[in-house]
């Protein structure tokens, strides 16, 4: 990708992955039982078994896209930065969840971009 500058007039992607912690932070207040359950759960299927973790933040990333939700997308994008996934993998990445959820989920390329922006390019649009 060749983003010479910042995605502009959108909030931070931070700021949506600190909005979808605020709505996990609500449920688990009245729920801590059930939260505590599923987390455990989500950590157990990120762990790395015959699939290591790179590929299952890139596989979490293709399915956030076809399920076109921006907190999923956004937090995929990050792990996929922490695990070690390239800008090249990423749009791979994209392109399989465009050929599976089609026009839909081609919009949602601008989900991607404001993350790539937050996790993956400077204030230059340099890769960090």
């Amino acid at each position: 990708m060749t983003a010479a500058k910042k995605t502009k007039g959108s909030d931070s992607e931070r700021k949506v992955l600190e909005h979808a912690h605020r709505g996990l932070q609500l449920i688990t207040e009245y729920r801590p039982k059930l939260m505590g359950k599923v987390q455990a759960f989500m950590a157990e299927a990120m762990q790395a078994g015959v699939l290591d973790k790179k590929e299952k933040e890139r596989i979490a990333l293709g399915m956030a896209l076809t399920q076109q939700c921006h907190y999923c997308i956004a937090l995929h994008v990050r792990a996929c930065k922490l695990a070690g996934v390239s800008l090249e993998e990423i749009m791979e990445v994209c392109g399989i969840g465009i050929m599976m959820g089609g026009g839909p989920v081609l919009t949602h390329m601008a989900e991607v971009e404001r993350a790539l922006n937050e996790f993956y390019l400077d204030e230059n649009g340099d890769p960090i």
